[in-house]
């Protein structure tokens, strides 16, 4: 995954039926397990409506393994802004989720167990998730301030790119799926422009800075002409195609090339000319989108704190006042090994030196800079971190493409294999430029996406037999607090490593936190920015060491296009790390880090962390 990412809002689509939820009506007191997969079914084909790429995403056979009724591939299309939902949609999605939860509340907890216990709670999460969005009474605000239509990086025209060549032709259907989808993106690219309206109408226009980042990204585009990458990409996929005859393949050869030439770049290009006519309403973002909306903005960012988390009710003054505490800790502990390294320089060189070669990126931990020899020492330390796999799966690396690189900030993602694949190949997706300018960081983001990060829970979950539901909204918060979280587990194995030097154990003190003071602070921020509504001048005035913002403004232009995106990172990774510390405090010898962290996994690739506190709790018990 991403360590920066957009990913696409899972909208209720008029397709949920309520005969899909009345079905399961109670026919008496007791519920069994059945009942209760096949109503978590129900709301996972719901939820993933006719969204191709997801179906594509998780399962090999959408029709045959979970009978779903997904579009035709000829009406499939990209995601198009709809100029937001009346009263009456509204409050018949709300009384859609409200029928889901009640025959949820039909089940007793108590007597479920595994993955059904999984989808339970998981479900629990989704609907509570969900009935409070569509209850609120700024929700209309929810879906102008919540859109990544038109954003710094490309919005929805990067992601479709993205989409794109991660789509895997597994029959004809997937073909032209996928060109119906390209087809469509002229008439989608064109309805950014009402949702840039809309928000202006509403009175929260974009800025500049956002209208200029995204015409940048166009234009490079545009401009790439015939060689822009999917051109490439298309006539790959297709050739690989063996179920295509080779009369069809070039037939279809034709058909992208001229979808891409003919409705995807003019909608890039229609969609770039018409910001023009939005520039000017704001050329300076003095505040962030959500802290210009007032009160609708603090409730959004409130909405997305719980449904990233799964956390009900926090209290975010008190959520601002633990991280602040945090980052004082981390960044003490951070300081104090610069400290000790200073007063070596003297006494002994040698360690200072390399300590300083860590540093600055002249040398690498354990001397690795090779993806797959990264890769192949990680499957063997990830044995003292997590549980064996039942599988041994083939794992391959790819890079991203330039002009999707050259933007991006992220050094890799792993996209997620389907649930209904056996022995699939599992990707990990590099960024040669981010690798380039920093491969100290290399290894320790394999470990976060691949072993024993987000990889490695993936196929587990898959061997656990965990839902489509449970797969497909997966709690963000947990999947990226237990990827961050192996980077520092991992770091301190290095350190405890016989044949690690002083310098090395040193440098690894430092990474961790780093890390944890890196990520923790960045939230601290993106609260300051986007709930507490900081001001450029109240930031630059609140942090006046904060050299690389020459005016304020840069700090909030980097933060509000996706605000609350690290609370996954910064949260996530907190929580995991404390339960980790509590656990060890707790059971002192008998804490084993592999057995407690298979107890994490056990529930699939991501649990709220309401429910992370629970396992742990119940752990300490049981082993003390």
């Amino acid at each position: 995954m991403k360590s920066r990412k957009k990913i696409a809002a899972v909208v209720m689509s008029g397709v949920m039926s309520v005969s899909a939820v009345a079905g399961f009506a109670a026919c008496g007191s007791s519920r069994s397990p059945e009942e209760l997969d096949e109503l978590a079914l129900s709301l996972a084909l719901n939820m993933m409506g006719d969204d191709v790429f997801a179906w594509n995403a998780y399962s090999v056979t959408p029709y045959e393994t979970y009978g779903a009724v997904v579009s035709l591939p000829d009406q499939a299309s990209w995601y198009s802004y709809g100029g937001g939902m009346s009263k009456n949609d509204i409050s018949m999605v709300k009384y859609l989720f409200d029928m889901y939860y009640d025959e949820l509340k039909t089940f007793d907890l108590s007597e479920l167990s595994g993955s059904t216990a999984a989808s339970y709670r998981s479900m629990d999460y989704i609907l509570d998730t969900y009935r409070t969005y569509y209850s609120s009474k700024y929700v209309n605000e929810f879906e102008l301030l919540g859109g990544s239509y038109i954003s710094d990086e490309g919005g929805y025209v990067a992601d479709f790119a993205t989409s794109f060549e991660n789509f895997t032709f597994r029959s004809e259907k997937d073909v032209k799926a996928l060109l119906a989808v390209t087809r469509s993106t002229d008439s989608a690219f064109n309805t950014y422009l009402n949702f840039a309206s809309d928000r202006k109408k509403a009175g929260y226009p974009l800025y500049d800075y956002t209208i200029n980042a995204m015409q940048d990204y166009l234009d490079d585009v545009y401009e790439k002409g015939d060689e822009y990458y999917l051109y490439d990409v298309a006539d790959n996929m297709i050739e690989n195609a063996n179920f295509l005859s080779k009369s069809q393949k070039e037939e279809y050869k034709a058909e992208y090339k001229s979808a891409i030439k003919n409705d995807y770049m003019q909608g890039v290009k229609r969609l770039s000319d018409g910001l023009n006519k939005y520039k000017g309403e704001v050329s300076t973002s003095n505040k962030s989108y959500l802290a210009a909306a007032g009160e609708a903005g603090k409730a959004y960012y409130e909405w997305l704190f719980r449904q990233k988390t799964g956390i009900r009710g926090a209290n975010l003054v008190e959520v601002y006042t633990e991280l602040a505490n945090a980052c004082a800790e981390f960044s003490g502990k951070r300081d104090k090994v610069l400290a000790d390294v200073k007063a070596l320089e003297q006494t002994d060189a040698a360690t200072y030196n390399e300590f300083y070669e860590y540093y600055d990126g002249e040398k690498l931990l354990l001397g690795l800079s090779d993806p797959t020899e990264i890769l192949d020492y990680l499957k063997v330390a990830a044995k003292d971190i997590v549980p064996d796999l039942k599988s041994t799966p083939e794992i391959g690396f790819k890079y991203m493409d330039d002009t999707v690189a050259e933007i991006s900030n992220a050094l890799a993602y792993y996209m997620r294999t389907p649930l209904d694949e056996d022995n699939s190949k599992e990707m990990i997706t590099l960024n040669r430029f981010q690798i380039e300018e920093d491969p100290s960081d290399l290894l320790t983001t394999i470990a976060h996406e691949g072993y024993p990060g987000h990889l490695y829970a993936h196929v587990n979950a898959k061997e656990s037999g965990t839902s489509l539901l449970s797969t497909c909204m997966s709690n963000s918060a947990f999947s990226e607090g237990w990827a961050n979280y192996t980077e520092l587990v991992l770091l301190e194995n290095i350190a405890k490593a016989p044949t690690s030097s002083k310098a090395t154990k040193m440098y690894c003190e430092y990474k961790r936190n780093y890390i944890l003071y890196g990520y923790i602070s960045s939230l601290a921020v993106d609260m300051q920015i986007n709930y507490f509504g900081f001001t450029a001048d109240v930031y630059k005035d609140d942090n006046p060491s904060a050299e690389d913002y020459s005016d304020g403004t840069d700090v909030i232009e980097i933060f509000m296009e996706i605000p609350a995106m690290y609370v996954p990172y910064g949260y996530g990774m907190y929580t995991m790390y404390t339960l980790h510390e509590s656990a060890k405090s707790a059971l002192g010898n008998k804490y084993n880090e592999v057995s407690f962290n298979g107890a994490l996994l056990a529930e699939g690739f991501g649990p709220t962390l309401t429910r992370a506190k629970e396992i742990t709790q119940e752990y300490i018990r049981k082993n003390k």
